[in-house]
């Protein structure tokens, strides 16, 4: 018998939970360590449809990597996707900023090998990883290729230099790009840009690719379900097909 618990035990080995941001609420935060477990779906955000998903499957427990509590709550009304895991009977394992930064199964590893870097380092205390693409090419190229590699529905990007050394940070990385001088890249890929980081990549000549936050952060999931049914042979993990990305380009 497999319990929520003995998953979390497990989880705390690849992503240990002491290795979140200060400002982050990673955990188990809906439901019971002692609910025994046969089902699990696995998404990168939990809403609405992804509980729906999860009750018809017969899931006892949802993984996801966006917290589902981040902020502290007030009340819990019916509109609330809370509600409606506890109305389901449906726990929930939120794995966030400590799954960014795991080494060999964390977001930004998982982005930099969607992207096929070589010579993969990570730097977790940036929520970086660096490696090098397999020959060079220029801005336009580079986007192209980030967004065939990662099926986005568009990018945007600035112009720069000839592209080899790629640095990643999955989701609303835009604070990263400033990190050039330390890490020396040619580009950047992220999901999220600000304006004035844009401005900043041109000024200063490098490339960087504005991909969406899902593209970025997807990319984790299937590898992630792959891992626990290794693990655990008596528990079925499943990737939701009701989340997928929201956001179109016309």
């Amino acid at each position: 018998m497999t319990l929520v618990k003995n998953i979390l035990e497990f989880t705390e080995k690849i992503a240990p939970l002491d290795t979140q941001a200060s400002w982050d609420n990673s955990g188990l935060l809906v439901g019971d360590l002692n609910r025994e477990v046969k089902k699990v779906l696995v998404a990168l955000d939990i809403t609405k449809a992804v509980v729906k998903e999860a009750k018809a499957l017969g899931c006892e427990l949802i993984i996801s990597h966006h917290p589902v509590i981040f902020s502290p709550l007030s009340e819990i009304d019916s509109d609330h996707i809370v509600y409606s895991l506890i109305k389901a009977d449906i726990c929930a394992l939120c794995l966030h900023t400590n799954l960014d930064v795991a080494q060999n199964v964390g977001v930004n590893i998982r982005l930099a090998q969607a992207l096929g870097l070589d010579d993969l380092s990570l730097y977790p205390d940036d929520f970086l990883c660096i490696g090098s693409l397999k020959q060079t090419l220029t801005d336009k190229q580079f986007a192209q290729y980030v967004k065939d590699c990662l099926n986005c529905n568009g990018v945007r990007y600035t112009n720069g230099h000839d592209i080899k050394t790629v640095a990643v940070c999955s989701g609303g990385g835009s604070d990263s790009i400033e990190l050039d001088k330390k890490y020396n890249f040619d580009a950047i890929v992220t999901g999220e840009i600000k304006h004035h980081h844009f401005l900043y990549a041109n000024e200063h000549n490098f490339c960087c690719v504005e991909a969406g936050h899902f593209n970025t952060e997807d990319v984790v999931v299937s590898p992630l379900v792959a891992t626990l049914n290794d693990n655990f042979s008596e528990v079925s993990f499943v990737k939701s097909k009701a989340l997928t990305d929201v956001v179109n380009f016309i």
